[in-house]
């Protein structure tokens, strides 16, 4: 489908162990499993697919829910979603929860363009809505079988911050911030900082920037565009309420812009510090939030099993050609 995936191995990693200063992370990222993890976020163009497929399958175009920024428009003469010319690359940014759902629901159906292909899979959207009191009731966690979803809180922060070789061979470790490091990324536009989280420009032109800008700064699994592009929405839940609820879901990563960085507070523009995230409800997209797709580890047997299966194909034909 166009991702390029990165398998996040060294299973059964030790969950986060450094600084936490608003006591948000200590022990998670802990992950006893293998998976795989966009490169990159949702870009404009895997966006506009997916905007199409909506219509294909008679769901319609839904022009009530537009990003606030990306390079895609509304062709109101073909009634269809567009990449404008060399914007495909551009991140996505004001994407609610609920549609980055509906998006894994489609990879894990194939694209099928059928209504049924949006609405279960990885999330059953019969799930979605609240209750009398306003807490969310939606699904929390992917189904059993989700070839796609929205990564966990565990796995973003592995993915981001957990270095298998940090202190020597196979000696694992965390770092602070996503760029395999303990130093904030310096902002700057491509070519002359680290990140575009913190440059000085308007939120139009920052998010212009397109992804994989700055190949230089990435995870210690090769992840780009942890910091800067837009933040990212994970599974996991947060609370409001001195009570625990399920009212907003957690999003990591800062989004590009945001204002003057100051050496002097090297936290004031940055959520890249693996302790700090945001949260936000799941039905709103208001937010210039994105999401990167995180996937099942295929089958090793399936690509083996065909080609076996194409090479007997290939010799039957040739015993009736003779």
């Amino acid at each position: 489908y166009g991702f390029d995936f990165v398998t996040i191995g060294d299973a059964g990693n030790r969950g986060y162990d450094r600084d936490d200063l608003r006591n948000n992370i200590t022990g998670l990222g802990s992950i006893d499993y293998e998976y795989r993890i966009a490169k990159t976020e949702v870009t404009t163009a895997q966006y506009v697919e997916f905007r199409n497929g909506l219509i294909d399958a008679g769901l319609g175009a839904q022009l009530n829910i537009v990003p606030l920024y990306s390079g895609a428009g509304f062709n109101f003469d073909t009634g269809r979603w567009i990449s404008f010319p060399g914007l495909e690359n551009l991140p996505v940014a004001g994407i609610g929860w609920r549609d980055a759902a509906l998006f894994v629901n489609w990879l894990h159906n194939d694209k099928r363009p059928e209504p049924a292909s949006f609405q279960s899979g990885a999330y059953d959207i019969g799930t979605f809505g609240t209750d009398a009191e306003g807490e969310f009731l939606d699904q929390t966690t992917r189904s059993p079988g989700a070839r796609y979803w929205i990564p966990s809180h565990d796995e973003w922060l592995k993915a981001a911050h957990w270095d298998p070789n940090k202190d020597g061979p196979g000696e694992g470790g965390w770092w602070l911030y996503s760029d395999g490091s303990d130093t904030q990324p310096e902002p700057g536009l491509p070519g002359e900082g680290e990140t575009s989280a913190g440059v000085d420009i308007s939120d139009p032109e920052a998010f212009d920037i397109p992804l994989m800008s700055y190949p230089d700064t990435q995870s210690p699994w090769g992840l780009l565009d942890l910091s800067g592009g837009a933040p990212e929405w994970t599974e996991g839940w947060s609370s409001s309420s001195v009570e625990p609820r399920n009212d907003r879901r957690i999003w990591q990563g800062n989004a590009a812009g945001t204002g003057t960085w100051n050496p002097a507070n090297p936290f004031a523009f940055s959520d890249d510090v693996a302790w700090d995230f945001g949260a936000d409800r799941p039905d709103l997209s208001f937010r210039p939030i994105s999401f990167r797709v995180a996937s099942a580890i295929p089958s090793p047997g399936a690509g083996t099993v065909a080609v076996g299966l194409l090479a007997l194909w290939g010799t039957h034909r040739r015993r009736i050609h003779r």
